[in-house]
């Protein structure tokens, strides 16, 4: 007499099998997932930051440079530039900065602040919680 379908043992076999496999498997590709976000919440940061320094070489007159008889401890005018301002501004593209994908993006700034030889610039996080 012939035997059709599988034991149960086979069956039991096969599922631990399974489960072993994706206890090894699950970390692995949560970590690759962390990992790309970092790197983009990275990407993102240098983006606006650029974008910022783009904008402020195109308005010195905003971010006027401090006076030269100021102590090193002193800075000079800051300004803050959103996400959304940048966006709005046309220094970052809407692909980059998309309302749908990257929203959160909008409500962090770069705070510039220059002293008497240069412009510092600083990438602040908003911290929401929400996604748009």
């Amino acid at each position: 007499m012939k035997k059709n379908g599988f034991t149960l043992i086979e069956i039991l076999a096969t599922i631990i099998i399974l489960a072993t496999i994706s206890l090894i498997a699950f970390p692995a590709v949560l970590n690759l997932l962390n990992s790309s976000n970092s790197k983009m919440d990275k990407a993102m940061q240098d983006l606006m930051i650029s974008a910022a320094s783009q904008y402020v070489d195109d308005h010195v007159d905003d971010f006027p440079k401090a006076l030269e008889n100021q102590s090193v401890k002193s800075y000079g005018t800051s300004g803050n530039l959103t996400g959304e301002k940048l966006l709005e501004y046309g220094y970052i593209s809407d692909a980059k900065l998309s309302t749908d994908k990257n929203c959160e993006y909008l409500d962090d700034y770069v705070k510039v602040t220059s002293n008497s030889k240069k412009y510092l610039y600083e990438y602040i996080q908003v911290n929401t919680n929400s996604k748009c």
